[in-house]
């Protein structure tokens, strides 16, 4: 992932100081020796081309390992750059502050929102996944909460333990051989072979530690390795058909060359010995001193392991008056976001994206879902001082063990002038005619060199175990965080809702009232989580696993609470909050006031004497009427 620089700290220190300060020491050292044998090959050059020139190819070498290990310490002593977007997420992020970055890291992400799901509804933790393998059930049947282990270290002990079955495997079948072959069940053939074999068990046992030794990959931070018996099998037919090869293909030489048996033993007394005892002995030795040391560091470890995998839960029906969206709404922008960590985004492992449908007559449902991850957090390991040292003896073993290793390889270079000088006087051809003494004496030369390059074999072997199992536990740093699950779904109901429709009202508010009925389903855990560190531009772009899950029931408390306060909260009924539209309003009534008066007692008694004045009025009128009618009628008459 790319650096982003923020200005607040995530509290995220460098945990590599210590080891980078030690791998710069022995680099320092290694490079010393470097540019000593280069300094002495530059100044025998003239004198001895020979001596020069491969001292010099040694210091070449010796002093580019050197520097190579010395920028790797310094590197891991400098500043450690932590981003705002450290560290990788749990699945792809589709946050849109983090759209930059989440592709870049979307191949180191160890699940996916699904995975995710299914655990906090699950109750279940799909990171610890079964063993795969005879071996590996054998290790995770010793060390019982190996089980709850990040990859790593599971893959650690899983190789360990590998490496004392193949070797006391290829033990228990040398120890079939040597009795088949010593005894003579495998004729002459078998005895001159016996040599030969033991050679060939001894690298095959240093190659075993050297491969147990080496660094963990990427790749093995999100599988764990399978070790079923197949592995066995193949070691158990490797050492027992190994005699038989190696004495069939005796047998044909001696058959091919008419070499008796009676000269193969000569030819064997002659040469140097091999001493594959003491080499045995020593691999067993540095075995068990790394194991030792090891199985002190994974049984304090394993004492940490605590794989719950328990949730908080919330479950109830709102009836409220709220339209669905601004439920979302609200748990987006507010309810999450006031969670921030630092003010850093939250990951969001699935979008809210809510689903409205409406149907007929203002009828509809909704529905919607998240996950959300609130920023990580360091959380101090805290595994005792015990642990510290036998970290720190595992660091200061490894590096001493290449340092020891170097002097050898020094040795060697000396050994290896020795043997070009002797086969330059033999014009570097071997003949029948070359002298037998001058044959042992190469022999001699050469089984010299071979010893130093075996023990410096063996010895980085075993530094390279001991240096990688220390640099596993400075490298795990573990993050505590918030998980959040929301669904949500339910019905809504539109009605209408009108106030300040009285008689003599001038100003009303005609309202669409949305009644929604809400049933939240919210789980919360509060995660550990896990990842190994590294030096350099990818220092945390590795996989995160989760490895424990609690209750947080506070948290869930604070949550619905934030939701309840806002539907509480909520006004059905607009207002008006504008200063001149309340002028406005003022103003309208103080004109209906105007208009509709209501009326004093003395414009009642106005009021009621025009009134009594018109009645009269009237009532005279009707009296001029009746007799202007009665008086023509008499007229009519007297006609």
């Amino acid at each position: 992932m790319a650096f982003d620089y923020g200005s607040i700290d995530l509290g995220l220190k460098n945990p590599f100081k210590t080891e980078g300060l030690v791998t710069s020491i022995r680099g320092v050292v290694q490079s010393l020796f470097g540019v000593y044998l280069l300094v002495a090959g530059a100044g025998s050059v003239k004198q001895d081309p020979i001596m020069g020139w491969v001292l010099a190819i040694f210091g070449i070498s010796l002093l580019a390992v050197g520097i190579k290990v010395l920028s790797g310490g310094i590197m891991a002593m400098l500043r450690y750059f932590v981003g705002r977007n450290h560290p990788t997420s749990l699945a792809p992020n589709y946050s849109k502050s983090e759209r930059s970055t989440a592709q870049e890291e979307s191949r180191y992400v160890a699940y996916n929102d699904q995975a995710l799901e299914e655990m906090l509804m699950g109750r279940k933790n799909s990171t610890f996944i079964e063993p795969k393998g005879l071996l590996a059930r054998i290790a995770h049947t010793v060390f019982p909460k190996l089980l709850f282990m990040p990859y790593p270290i599971r893959n650690m002990a899983q190789r360990l333990l590998g490496a004392w079955v193949r070797t006391l495997t290829a033990m228990v079948a040398f120890g079939f051989a040597a009795f088949v072959s010593l005894a003579g069940f495998a004729g002459d053939a078998g005895v001159l072979a016996f040599p030969v074999y033991t050679v060939l068990l001894t690298l095959y046992i240093m190659h075993v530690w050297k491969a147990a030794g080496k660094a963990i990959s990427r790749g093995a931070e999100q599988t764990i390795d399978s070790m079923g018996s197949g592995d066995l099998v193949k070691i158990i037919a490797f050492a027992l058909l190994l005699p038989v090869v190696v004495g069939l293909v005796v047998s044909w030489w001696m058959a091919a060359t008419d070499v008796t048996a009676a000269t193969v033993e000569q030819y064997y007394a002659a040469l140097p010995d091999f001493h594959a005892g003491w080499y045995l002995f020593g691999i067993f030795v540095g075995a068990l001193v790394c194991t030792a040391v090891t199985v002190v560091l994974l049984k304090r470890r394993l004492a940490h392991a605590n794989p719950v995998s328990e949730v908080s839960e919330l479950r109830e029906n709102w009836q409220e008056s709220v339209h669905p969206k601004e439920i979302f709404i609200n748990l987006d922008n507010l309810v999450m976001a006031n969670r921030r960590y630092r003010e850093v985004p939250n990951r969001v492992y699935r979008e809210l994206d809510p689903n409205l449908q409406e149907h007929v007559d203002g009828k509809g449902a909704f529905s919607g879902e998240m996950i959300q991850e609130i920023q990580p957090q360091v959380k101090p390991m805290g595994l005792g001082g015990l642990f510290d040292k036998s970290r720190l003896v595992s660091l200061l073993l490894g590096n001493s063990l290449f340092i020891i290793g170097v002097v050898f390889t020094f040795f060697l270079a000396y050994a290896a002038v020795d043997v070009v000088k002797l086969l330059d006087s033999m014009n570097y051809r071997l003949t029948e005619e070359t002298p037998y003494s001058d044959l042992m004496t190469l022999a001699g030369v050469v089984m010299t060199a071979v010893h130093f390059y075996l023990i410096g074999y063996v010895l980085r072997a075993f530094a390279g175990l001991a240096a990688n199992i220390a640099h596993l536990f400075y490298a795990e740093i573990q993050f505590e965080s918030m998980l959040i699950y929301f669904k949500c779904e339910g019905t809504f109901t539109e009605s209408k809702i009108s106030t300040g429709t009285g008689i003599h009202d001038s100003t009303r508010s005609e309202n669409t009232l949305v009644r929604s009925s809400i049933t939240p389903w919210v789980i919360v855990s509060r995660i550990v989580s896990t990842t190994f560190a590294a030096t350099g531009m990818k220092n945390l772009e590795h996989p995160r696993h989760i490895l424990e899950m609690h209750k947080s029931d506070d948290e869930m408390a604070s949550i619905r609470k934030d939701v309840i306060d806002f539907l509480k909260d909520r006004e059905s009924i607009a207002s008006i909050t504008s200063n001149r539209d309340l002028g406005n309003a003022s103003q309208i009534h103080q004109l209906n006031e105007q208009t509709r008066a209501i009326p004093t007692d003395q414009d009642r008694l106005q009021q009621s004497q025009s009134k009594t004045s018109d009645e009269e009025a009237a009532g005279y009128l009707r009296q001029q009427e009746e007799l202007g009618s009665d008086n023509d009628s008499d007229t009519d008459k007297n006609r």
